[in-house]
């Protein structure tokens, strides 16, 4: 790939995160208003999915990233599996302890959930499908054709396109609204990005992202 097309792509990757994040910075602020109130989800979604369509569509660039046969897409859900075995149950006892030693939270009440079916779907369609859209999907696979991948890890070739989306992607929550603790993103986005170069599609990371918003939820409502 010539050196312009790879300016033009990193112009391009620039231009599309920065404006999407003003922009919902702006809904963000004004999440007081009584329609962005009521919608700030719905467009927000509706923005981190039809930016990088358009861009791709203009840029005459396949969405390679969707799931292109059944095989593809039951390996997406089986890789979701396997991972969510091993990554959430160290999670939870990590997430104890810190809730223990930082958080000084010694009780821990087993919080319900009162509507799982609506936080289910509202986790998926508004918030993981249209993050792991534009990061995974349009920033990492475009990214992808500017660094070349050079490194094994678990048996899946990788770049700086992983490790640089996964920064971008946590920098991003507190450019909308600033924690602290928003560093921490980083590490679950590094397997976000696995699973989408594991599988080939952004299945699994949509719904590994989802779990990790769900649990990350369920732990914090059990402690406070």
């Amino acid at each position: 790939m010539g050196q312009k097309n790879i300016s033009f792509m990193i112009l391009e990757i620039t231009i599309a995160t920065a404006g999407l994040l003003a922009f919902t910075r702006l809904l963000y602020v004004s999440k007081g208003m009584p329609f962005i109130g009521s919608y700030y989800a719905t467009i927000f979604a509706a923005l981190f999915i039809y930016v990088p369509v358009m861009i791709m569509w203009w840029r005459r660039r396949p969405l390679d990233f969707l799931d292109r046969s059944p095989t593809i897409f039951l390996r997406g859900i089986l890789y979701f599996i396997i991972v969510s075995l091993i990554v959430f149950p160290p999670y939870l006892l990590c997430a104890h302890f810190w809730m223990l030693f930082v958080y000084g939270r010694e009780g821990f009440a087993l919080a319900s959930f009162p509507d799982l079916t609506k936080t289910v779907i509202f986790q998926i369609l508004l918030i993981a499908l249209p993050e792991e859209f534009f990061f995974r999907g349009y920033m990492q696979g475009t990214l992808d054709k500017v660094f070349s991948k050079r490194w094994r890890v678990f048996g899946t070739t990788l770049g700086w396109s992983w490790v640089l989306t996964a920064i971008i992607f946590a920098f991003s929550h507190s450019f909308v609204s600033y924690q602290w603790w928003h560093f921490s993103i980083f590490f679950p986005a590094l397997v976000f990005g696995w699973l989408r170069e594991r599988t080939g599609s952004i299945t699994a990371p949509v719904l590994f992202h989802a779990m990790s918003n769900i649990i990350s939820d369920w732990v914090m409502r059990s402690y406070f």
